[in-house]
Order: C-alpha cells, then structure tokens, then sequence
C-alpha cells in the first residue's frame, strides 16, 4: 500500500508542464520519515518546475518557494496556480545579500550561480525569519553549502529535517562533499539516508 502512494505521487508530476521529468528524482525520498507528521512550513530552494513542491505541498500548511530562473517560472507558476499554501520567491539564494549571473549547463535544471556579479538577486534565507520551518529541500547544482551558510540561524532556530543534494557540482565552487557534512553536523544534525545524489538529514 505505502510503495503504492508513492508510485501514485511521482505518477501525478506526468500531468504537470516542465521541461524534462526526472524519472530518478528523489522527490519521495522524504516519504518514510515524515508522511506522517503534520508539516507547517517547508521550504523548496532550486524548485525549478516544481517536482518536489507538487509532491509535498498538500503535506503542508504553507509552502515558500525559491526559484531564480526567469524562464522556467512561467511553468512554475502555472503549476503552483492552484496551490493556495504556496508563495513563490524570485530570488536565488546564498551566504549573503547582492546580485548574482547564473546559466546551465545541459537543461534547466542544471541552472546554476555562475558569477557573483550580475542582474539576479540573490538573499540569505536567514533574511526572511522564517518560523516554524519543518523541512528543508535544498537543489542548488553545488551551490548548496553557500546556502546553508546563509540560513544557519533558521536551520538552528528550527531544527527541520533537510534534504540536499550533494555531488561533485560543488567543486565548481572549490569546496568537497565532505566540507558539506560537516557543516552539517557541525550545526548537531546527522544523515539518516541517502540516494544519489540527495542526502537526508535530521537534529
């Protein structure tokens, strides 16, 4: 029955508008630790179409949104259309406040900061004090620990479950996978499980 909603979930993204569904996404790998528990805010950083978000967000009471790319946020926000949990936010996100370029490599999903100078606004998530944050997705092509740094604060105030994806895109940035885990642990969390390329972690 449990594999059965799970199949039903990734099932329903085939009905959506997106440039490429991921067959290997983790969108579930969440689903056994906290299905069951009543989520008031989740966060989707890098939500690209919004798989993840379409997933989860009836999980939730409100769901914030973080998606700079200015051409796949018109699919984005027809997909999120009906959702009245979700707020979106056109920002990227990062260890502090300024302007960013960004570009992909392969697809839209592979967008990416390229430069610390530019037109995108880039925010800590430190800056908007969210509360009650039960979950954490963090998709950022290796600009994941970055990220991290700007939201320390809302990570230690909130204790959510995170889960990140962590790959060698990080050495674009010259830091290791490695550096990322103790970050992670560092803050007290330890990783529960992982599935390549994401990692879930818990206080």
């Amino acid at each position: 029955m449990r594999d059965s909603l799970k199949y039903k979930r990734v099932a329903q993204l085939q009905n959506y508008t997106n440039d490429l569904l991921d067959k290997q996404g983790n969108y579930l790998l969440l689903y056994d630790y906290i299905n069951h528990i009543p989520l008031r805010r989740i966060i989707d950083v890098g939500a690209w179409w919004g798989p993840w978000t379409i997933t989860w967000q009836n999980n939730a009471e409100q769901v914030e949104i973080f998606e700079p790319n200015q051409k796949i946020l018109p699919k984005l926000k027809h997909n999120i259309s009906n959702f009245k949990n979700c707020t979106l936010h056109e920002t990227a996100l990062g260890n502090k406040s300024g302007n960013v370029s960004m570009t992909q490599t392969t697809h839209s999903g592979t967008y990416h900061v390229s430069k610390t100078d530019g037109s995108i606004k880039i925010k800590t998530l430190d800056s908007y004090n969210f509360d009650n944050v039960d979950v954490i997705k963090i998709d950022a092509e290796g600009y994941e620990l970055p990220i991290l740094q700007g939201a320390r604060n809302t990570i230690i105030k909130n204790r959510p479950w995170i889960q990140i994806e962590a790959n060698k895109a990080c050495l674009r940035y010259k830091y290791t996978k490695r550096e990322l885990m103790h970050y992670l642990m560092d803050m007290g969390m330890e990783r529960v499980t992982k599935k390549h390329p994401d990692q879930i972690w818990k206080f």
